[in-house]
């Protein structure tokens, strides 16, 4: 675009500076008419540092007089140039003085042109300059985004392989012991690894798959649904000797039953995964009110609203999961009008509060 618009602005540049040449060497022409027809001198015209130069020639167009750089004339044209000069050629009716041809020369025609492509050059590299400056900056503008979300990706697929790592070996070895001898506590152990890997598992599905899914709204009791993921979870409550209690009322909800699931289920997960070993779980439905508490790592004001951003972990390194629970939970809450609330001190632990819609 640059490179046209340069090439435009030459080409008019030198329309302009042609139409002034012509215009300067036909006056420089008619002076001279005027002077040799009153017989003036006209010495003047022939100063060799001069820059408009002029020649004299007879009708047969042999050289009477010049200080042109060149004798090489083509009289068969009023306007032309050359490689370095602009000619004008102009011719008399009657000869005077034997004089039928007076040729005019520009001869800093190629001066003038030069000094127009320097500075259309120099310009041009300063607006190229610009351009690619303003391109970077764009660029890195444009691609920051890009990058960090390559970043985010990268760690979510480091720590997903990380969090089924952890079962899937358990369970392998596991296996090979009771290839050897039964063990009911190795048994435990397996199923607490399958739950883990079903639930790492459930929530990438989700992500992956909830736009094609399909909501069936039904009414159910939610006390029902908190007791059935409790009992999912109990295995691994047990692996870190943490107690979970229950305070529930019943109460009729209206919606997906997967949805309803997924939702309690991660809560349920995050409470266990970030909890100290040895402590307690307090879980209470009281009307439309849901309250899951742990004691566990908490979390500081700076980082309370970013933890139900997707991909987004401000646990310690190795507390496990890779920052998918959160968010699910709270697009399930938009979907379905619930409001959730969080209160959170750093070393104490946390509280989640869903209030469901009446």
């Amino acid at each position: 675009m640059l490179g046209s618009v340069g090439f435009f602005y030459y080409k008019e540049k030198i329309t302009t500076i042609d139409r002034m040449c012509g215009v300067t060497m036909e006056s420089t022409a008619n002076r001279i008419k005027i002077k040799m027809m009153k017989k003036s001198n006209i010495d003047s015209f022939f100063q060799e540092n001069s820059a408009i130069r002029v020649g004299l020639f007879d009708k047969d167009k042999k050289l009477i007089r010049s200080n042109l750089t060149t004798n090489n004339i083509n009289f068969e044209q009023i306007n032309y140039n050359n490689v370095t000069s602009a000619f004008f050629v102009a011719e008399f009716f009657s000869p005077i003085n034997n004089v039928e041809y007076i040729i005019i020369e520009d001869s800093k025609l190629s001066d003038t042109m030069g000094n127009l492509k320097s500075l259309l050059w120099f310009l041009f590299i300063i607006a190229s300059i610009f351009v690619a400056f303003v391109g970077y900056f764009l660029s890195r503008l444009l691609l920051k985004p890009v990058k960090e979300n390559f970043a985010i990706l990268s760690r979510f697929m480091k720590d997903s392989a990380h969090e089924l790592n952890t079962p899937v070996t358990a369970l392998m070895m596991s296996a090979n012991y009771l290839k050897k001898k039964y063990d009911k506590e190795m048994l435990e152990h397996m199923l607490m690894s399958s739950k883990m890997i079903s639930e790492t598992y459930n929530s990438i599905a989700y992500l992956a798959f909830h736009d094609l899914d399909i909501e069936i709204k039904e009414e159910f009791d939610l006390s029902e649904q908190l007791y059935s993921s409790i009992k999912y979870f109990k295995e691994i409550a047990a692996n870190k000797d943490i107690t979970i209690n229950t305070k529930l009322e019943t109460f009729i909800v209206n919606m997906d039953k997967n949805s309803s699931k997924k939702l309690l289920n991660n809560l349920i997960s995050n409470a266990i995964k970030y909890s100290f070993n040895h402590k307690t779980i307090d879980i209470t439905l009281t009307k439309n009110i849901l309250i899951i508490k742990d004691e566990g790592q908490g979390i500081d004001k700076h980082n309370q609203q970013k933890i139900f951003e997707r991909y987004k972990r401000v646990g310690k390194k190795g507390s496990g999961g890779f920052g998918i629970g959160l968010d699910i939970v709270m697009g399930i809450c938009r979907s379905n009008n619930i409001e959730i609330q969080l209160e959170s001190e750093v070393g104490k632990g946390s509280s989640f509060k869903l209030i469901f819609p009446k």
